[in-house]
């Protein structure tokens, strides 16, 4: 097991290479004690007021330090010159391996002070080493040591990175004193670490680890770049995937790339959120393409007023018979359809095809959908509409990774919704929590106090959306009645991207589809294992793509439980 002190990486620090290292290394499996100190200062430093070494490792081989450079690394006129931790490039005479030469001798001489030379962490084999992930190097010299050097060519894991840099520095121990040095026992691992960090460690705030999660989901996965290659060689395109796994990403990059060729683009979708979301981004880009919910666009066509009224039968028939039987509608050289599971009625399909230009069947066009997310459509409808597009000579892909939420908020929405995706997470998190309240009041106490811890945490105000099934006018609302001021102002109201950073943003399940927030506090879980709840609880976990707070009702704590244990076996 390979445990990272501290646990999250430092957001000052700049380097990828350190930042992948980071990450490559917590990732490592394996059976043998293994604990890596990241990012060690060593004040006593045998030829430095201060030196810091990038990677200490901790096993039973012993202690190895490692230095690590990333992007391009040089050596002009007898000066090296690389991109440090924090971006700045700079030159330096001394080289990479005399660095973490110096850093192993000043790190033992260390240890030597507080422990003594009989003491068998003192007399186990020290070891360093240098990695350049970025690059091939070929510079030859006296003080570059090939042995200990791992570059880009280099195909290598942490345990051969231990093996190799260990057994050339026990021979150099044997060769120049006849013996090297010894292994550590596990009690004799932690004691290291404890000696080196153990009083100093710092619990990193929350901020520091949400800003450093949200980097690793934030980078785009293969399989969406596969698909943004084959974009321009099909006309009518299908994506399907879970929630999380980068939708409205692709949607509106495909939308920008038609767009930059000269055609006309219309972005289409149901939740007015998302639609006002898409609009701002694309404004702000300068990029002209047409953004709208169906309603709002028939409505437009059939010069009626816009009403907010989403579930009556005028919405349903009456405004989509009106725009199939008007002579002209305006048509799109590509009409992208996000959160398709929302639209895919029968009628809403043939409004659709009068808005392709050549039709469905031989215009451009692109879909994403999950069906796991259809809380307005009626299922059979919706399997019935996606069989009806997959005919039309469309392309189909499937997201299979989940590039928002953390491999915890993954398995929380497993337990709380049943529902289970084929997706995996790219990063891990904090556990969900989950807490159970006896009264509207006392949830309410709850929220205030969790909202005060995340302040105390660092997390911004804008960073966090309560989320509920219920309205604040409706009793069953923690909010009913009540008002919060402090540490964060409630919003009730608006775009989540237009609050203060001081703003808390409420918002219903149904209204906050399709977006996301770093932290979700779920409110007013009074009900859990109806179909219902399960979809509407399934897209309201998924928006969260750090933390997850969960607030129920002790009174379904037997229901929670049973769910927990359906989640784990697979069944329901």
């Amino acid at each position: 097991m390979v445990t990272m002190l501290p646990d999250y990486i430092d957001p000052e620090i700049k380097s990828g290479a350190e930042k992948k290292l980071f990450r490559d290394f917590r990732k490592f499996k394996t059976d043998d004690e293994i604990i890596i100190l990241h990012s060690l200062g060593i004040a006593e430093h045998v030829n430095k007021i201060f030196g810091e070494i990038d990677f200490v490792v901790i096993c039973k081989e012993g202690i190895l330090c490692l230095e690590v450079k990333g992007g391009q690394v040089e050596r002009i006129g007898g000066k090296w010159r690389f991109t440090n931790r924090y971006g700045a490039v700079g030159e330096k005479v001394e080289g990479p391996f005399q660095q973490v030469q110096g850093n192993m001798h000043s790190l033992r001489d260390y240890l030597k002070k507080r422990l003594g030379t009989d003491d068998p962490i003192y007399r186990c084999q020290y070891a360093s080493a240098v990695i350049m992930p970025d690059m091939t190097f070929s510079l030859t010299g006296a003080d570059i040591i090939r042995d200990i050097l791992f570059d880009k060519s280099f195909q290598w894991d942490l345990q051969k990175i231990i093996n190799k840099s260990f057994t050339y520095w026990h021979d150099q121990m044997v060769d120049k004193h006849g013996f090297g040095g010894g292994d550590l026992e596990p009690s004799e691992i932690k004691r290291v670490a404890d000696l080196l960090r153990g009083d100093f460690r710092l619990v990193p705030l929350m901020r520091s680890k949400i800003d450093q999660i949200n980097e690793e989901l934030c980078v785009m996965t293969e399989e969406q770049y596969d698909i943004l290659s084959s974009l321009s060689d099909n006309d009518r395109l299908m994506i399907r995937g879970m929630a999380g796994s980068g939708k409205t990403l692709l949607a509106m990059e495909q939308a920008r790339r038609a767009y930059w060729e000269g055609k006309s683009v219309l972005f289409l979708c149901y939740n007015s959120a998302i639609a006002r979301f898409v609009k701002y981004k694309f404004d702000y880009e300068t990029v002209d393409i047409t953004v709208s919910t169906i309603h709002a666009l028939m409505q437009n066509e059939c010069g009626t007023e816009p009403t907010g009224d989403y579930s009556s039968e005028y919405f349903r028939e009456v405004l989509p018979e009106a725009f199939l039987h008007l002579p002209v509608v305006s048509d799109y050289d590509l009409v992208i359809v996000d959160e398709a599971q929302d639209l895919l009625s029968l009628k809403y399909i043939s409004c659709i095809d009068r808005l392709v230009k050549g039709g469905l069947d031989r215009g451009c066009w692109g879909l994403y959908y999950d069906a796991n997310q259809n809380i307005f459509q009626d299922n059979r409808e919706l399997d019935e509409c996606i069989s009806i597009m997959k005919k039309k000579y469309a392309v189909s892909y499937e997201l299979t990774v989940n590039c928002r939420n953390t491999s915890q908020i993954v398995r929380a929405n497993n337990m709380i919704s049943n529902i289970r995706t084929s997706g995996k997470s790219r990063a891990d998190g904090d556990e969900a929590a989950y807490i159970p309240y006896s009264s509207k009041d006392d949830e309410f106490q709850l929220i205030t106090k969790t909202l005060q811890e995340l302040s105390n945490e660092g997390i911004r105000g804008n960073e966090i959306v309560i989320l509920s099934r219920y309205k604040p006018d409706n009793p069953l609302n923690f909010l009913y009645g009540k008002s919060i001021y402090r540490p964060y102002k409630l919003k009730t109201y608006g775009d989540i991207w237009t609050r203060n950073a001081d703003e808390v943003q409420f918002a219903t399940i149904a209204a906050f589809k399709g977006l996301e927030a770093k932290v979700i506090l779920l409110a007013d879980v009074d009900r859990m294992d109806d179909s219902f709840s399960r979809l509407l609880h399934y897209v309201a976990v998924s928006r969260a793509r750090t933390n997850l707070y969960f607030f129920y009702d002790k009174a379904i704590e037997d229901i929670r439980q049973k769910m927990i244990v359906t989640a784990y076996i697979g069944i329901w």
